[in-house]
């Protein structure tokens, strides 16, 4: 018997055009993702399109066309689910396509089948290729705009984008003292540095729970790399190079965190 391939990739695969236009999603989207809502009922229903759409593929290949329909008929019944789950995306779902597809396989023709599957596919893929990267940025990575962090140096709460500015100020400022050969005030700043990139741990806790985590985060390599920078600026002449090699270092775990959760921040911030 003829194997099927409905091209399951379809459901689940992101297809990236030349260009990408990122626009926010839709406002009704909001109430099935966090944080108004925690169960993703609208991930959820894509999750149960790609299983339908694996059932009736597997089914089929075995023979058992009655399980086939069984999931065919869910396809059908969470396509048309999701369609109103999001009004202003209705002119991307094709319902009659998943009736279709249920027809094509009550005929028990695979050609048919495939024929069906592929046109109905097809609207799926062009959702995702419009919409699905932007969703996973909007909705998937954790916001930080309720976290607020107490900066050791002026004692005062502040929000994650202000506690990093005087993070990355006083690093800077750091580097322009050392560079000017201001050694006092070099020194000042690092240690300014050195306290702030410490208390940093605490905002990796809030979402990462789990002790080797945060170690593999921020955790005895991060600090040795930070008591180095100190030890270095505590010298009575500190040697540039080697001042310059440890805030090296730290940066590396700067760069590391950056690449995961800076990006989506920014394009969070931006799409709001």
């Amino acid at each position: 018997m003829k194997r099927l391939a409905l091209g399951l990739s379809l459901m689940v695969s992101l297809v990236l055009a030349q260009q990408i236009t990122m626009k926010r999603p839709p406002k009704s989207l909001d109430r099935y993702y966090p944080p108004q809502s925690q169960k993703m009922e609208y991930l959820n229903s894509m999750f149960a399109m790609s299983t339908a759409f694996h059932g009736i593929n597997l089914n089929i290949n075995e023979g058992r066309w009655d399980k086939a329909l069984e999931w065919a008929n869910q396809l059908k019944k969470a396509y048309e689910d999701s369609a109103k789950m999001v009004p202003e995306w209705k002119d991307y779902y094709k319902p009659q396509l998943a009736e279709n597809l249920v027809k094509a396989v009550q005929s028990k023709n695979a050609d048919a089948v495939i024929k069906s599957a592929r046109e109905l596919g097809q609207t799926c893929q062009k959702c995702h290729q419009d919409n699905q990267a932007v969703v996973k940025l909007f909705y998937h990575f954790p916001r930080y705009d309720h976290i607020s962090l107490e900066d050791p140096v002026e004692l005062q709460n502040l929000k994650t984008k202000d506690y990093m500015k005087k993070l990355s100020d006083s690093m800077k400022s750091l580097r322009v003292f050392l560079l000017q050969g201001d050694v006092s005030k070099a020194r000042e700043e690092g240690n300014n540095f050195v306290e702030r990139a410490r208390q940093l741990n605490t905002m990796c806790t809030k979402c990462h729970t789990s002790k080797a985590s945060v170690e593999s985060l921020a955790g005895r390599e991060y600090l040795t790399a930070l008591e180095n920078l100190q030890k270095a600026l505590s010298l009575s002449q500190p040697n540039r190079e080697q001042v310059f090699k440890h805030l090296s270092e730290v940066g590396q775990f700067c760069y590391r965190c950056h690449n995961v959760h800076l990006i989506p921040v920014l394009v969070q911030n931006r799409l709001r």
